[in-house]
Parts: structure tokens; sequence; C-alpha cells
């Protein structure tokens, strides 16, 4: 009797800790998959630098049709802080920064925006081993920076066709640098 006692102990102890080592070993897996999409895939903890607004010209659009260059480097790099390129960062252990192009279309311009340590820097000319590549014209770029919820302007711009994003890199590599926390703010 004691013997059957013992048995049946033992199966109800086993069966204890077996279900106790799975609970904390689904526990673990969504710590270390959860934590992974926190703080490496869409890390929300960054804090955004402050790039003041360089406003337009009053007359833009007018200088826009006459076929002058109204957006600037300044304008860009205002416009991505704004939806969340700050949250990039390089690849873990390369030297491989977050690069993105943008090309006015009216005016055939170049210009190519990187992330370091958090702050977007933005510069004319054309990105090497850009991740993304963004095109759409002037007066474009100019109705999201004069709507007061611009990162909802830049969705529908991107919804309706005025603004083409190109995927240039890897999905993986675009998933490393943070590229999803942008994904996420402007689906």
């Amino acid at each position: 009797m004691a013997k059957e006692e013992k048995s049946k102990f033992r199966r109800k102890l086993r069966w204890f800790l077996d279900h106790l080592m799975a609970v904390i070993s689904i526990i673990l897996v969504v710590i270390v998959f959860g934590g992974a999409y926190y703080f490496v895939i869409a890390p929300n903890m960054v804090a955004k630098p402050f790039i003041p607004n360089p406003g337009l010209p009053k007359d833009a659009l007018s200088r826009i049709n006459a076929g002058e260059e109204v957006i600037n480097s300044s304008h860009i790099n205002y416009l991505i802080n704004e939806i969340g390129a700050y949250k990039l960062k390089k690849l873990f252990g390369t030297k491989k920064y977050p690069i993105m192009e943008f090309v006015l279309t009216d005016i055939n311009q170049r210009y190519y925006a990187y992330v370091k340590d958090h702050i977007p820097i933005t510069k004319k000319g054309n990105a090497k081993d850009e991740d993304i590549v963004m095109e759409g014209s002037q007066e474009t770029v100019v109705e999201i920076l004069e709507d007061v919820d611009l990162v909802g302007e830049v969705r529908n711009a991107k919804d309706d066709g005025r603004i083409k994003v190109d995927l240039v890199a890897s999905m993986k590599t675009l998933a490393s640098k943070g590229y999803l926390s942008l994904y996420d703010t402007l689906k």
C-alpha cells in the first residue's frame, strides 16, 4: 500500500513539474520575443529629438508651379523625424546606418537621410546602400507639412499614390534597423 501511494505521489509530482516547466517555457518565449520586438525591431522608448519646423514661404505652391525648388534638406529632415525615423538604428555590430533616399519628382532632386544615434541627418545628393526610396512631388511635401496631422497626411499620400515607397533592402535588414516602427506608424 505504501508503495502504491508513493507511485501515485510521484505521478502527481511529475505531472505538476511537467506543467510548471511548460508554463515557465512559454513565459520565457514570450519575454524573449516580446523584448526583441519592443526593444530591437520597434523600439518605443527612444526619445524624439527636437528638430524645428523649417517653415514654408507663404507662396510655396505658386513658386513650385513656377518651377522653383522650395523643399530642401531641412524640410525632409523635419518630416522624417516627425514620422519616427529617430527610432531607426544601425545594424548591430556594423557601421551600416539606416539610409533613406527621397526623390522630388517634379524637379528631379534627390536627398538622402541617415539616422545616427537616433538623430536623422539629411543631405542633398544620391544615397549609397539605401534601405528605402521615397518619391513624391514638392507639392505633396508642402501639403504634408501644412497639415495639422502630419503623420495622417503622410498615410493618406502613401495610400492614394502621391508618395511612392520602394523597399530596396531585404526584409531582415529593414526589421533589424527598426523600419517596422515606421511601417506601424504609417499603416
